[in-house]
């Protein structure tokens, strides 16, 4: 696997003034981008694993599936572009269309007089017809000797101005995503209502991605260095939001906790259960809050779907591990992950992420692999 340069030192580092207990939306918004960022110099570090991948296209099958969901909006949003850049080419052609023929119709009136005189004391104005004036044989002759051609109408010109500016708003639209469905996307969050989204979020970010059998290309690529980078932001900040697993009183993000892993998720067998939310948690109670923390959305992607990435990322690493071990697989291979997907039977601690460098060779059993 190629891994681009470390992104920019950010100055929430730990022991950069980044540790302390409170946190703007402003703070979180920052700390998402650089993440971002390093995620997606990565993945165009690797493109061509994603291009042609080595693997069966079966064993890919549930990641595939999480990755269409989460693209569906962005790409709703992309459709809308183009629609919206179509009708702006119409609408412009029509536009000059109707301009070109305005300016080619004679301008009628008083165009047959040209001249005028006083003859009366009254002050009154006499106009003087001008004779029109008949072109002669020799002045029709000179004329197409000359070359001169009737105006053209300007037909492929209206085309091609109203395709490159209907072009160029639908890349603008995309850009700055105007089309996309605010409001519709949770970053793969199954336990309550979708969050407002300011902008499509990347689709990394969804924490049930580590959890997928088979094998995962995002986990694979993504895992191990957005971890080391998870390591050089202080403690205090993975636990400075209202997260859900906060605010309903416990110390550690909720995929800390020994949990169902992959068979609580909605893909798994297509469980009728998914919406159940973990650890007793009532849904009136978290729809509630998240409506309550719809200007908090970075804040929800750094400290709940962030961690919860890098969290079971830990969880498939020991998986991945032990699977190893088992089926006497050589270190640096990825083995295939049951259909069962990644457990999650066991409670986990921050300590285990940040101090997986500390581990002896004798003790890792757990975590990822040094390359």
């Amino acid at each position: 696997m190629q891994t681009p340069p470390p992104p920019p030192p950010s100055p929430y580092y730990k022991g950069s003034g980044g540790s302390r207990q409170n946190y703007t939306e402003k703070d979180y918004e920052e700390i998402f981008y650089h993440f971002d960022d390093y995620a997606q110099a990565v993945i165009m570090a690797n493109a061509t694993r994603f291009i042609d991948p080595t693997e069966p296209a079966e064993h890919y099958e549930y990641e595939e599936e999480i990755l269409d969901e989460v693209s569906e909006y962005e790409i709703e949003g992309m459709k809308k572009s183009f629609y919206f850049g179509f009708a702006s080419t119409v609408s412009s052609f029509v536009l000059l269309r109707w301009r070109r023929r305005r300016m080619n119709v004679p301008f009628g009136g008083l165009s047959k007089y040209a001249s005028r005189s006083s003859t009366r004391s009254s002050g009154g104005y006499k106009f003087d017809p001008i004779h029109q004036h008949q072109p002669s044989v020799n002045n029709v002759q000179h004329a197409s000797s000359s070359g001169a051609k009737p105006p053209r109408s300007g037909f492929f010109t209206d085309v091609a101005l109203s395709a490159l500016l209907g072009m160029g708003l639908s890349l603008l639209a995309v850009e700055n995503d105007l089309f996309y469905p605010t409001g519709n996307s949770s970053a793969g969050d199954d336990n309550g209502p979708p969050l407002m989204s300011i902008t499509p979020p990347p689709q990394w970010i969804s924490h049930q991605i580590p959890l997928v059998p088979g094998k995962s290309l995002i986990s694979e690529t993504l895992c191990q260095p957005l971890t080391e980078e998870f390591k050089k932001f202080p403690k205090e900040l993975w636990q400075s939001g209202n997260h859900r697993g906060i605010e309903n009183g416990y110390n550690n993000h909720i995929a800390l906790y020994a949990n169902g892993g992959w068979k609580d998720t909605k893909y798994y067998n297509s469980n009728p259960n998914a919406s159940v939310v973990s650890l007793g948690e009532k849904h009136n109670e978290s729809k509630r809050k998240y409506e309550d923390s719809k200007n908090r959305i970075y804040e929800h992607l750094v400290v709940d779907s962030l961690q919860g990435f890098i969290i079971n990322c830990e969880r498939r690493a020991r998986y991945e591990q032990k699977l190893r071990k088992l089926k006497n697989i050589p270190e640096r291979t990825f083995p295939i992950v049951p259909p069962d997907g990644v457990p999650a039977n066991e409670e986990l601690e921050l300590d285990d992420i940040y101090l997986m460098e500390e581990k002896s060779d004798d003790d890792n059993d757990d975590g990822f692999y040094n390359e």
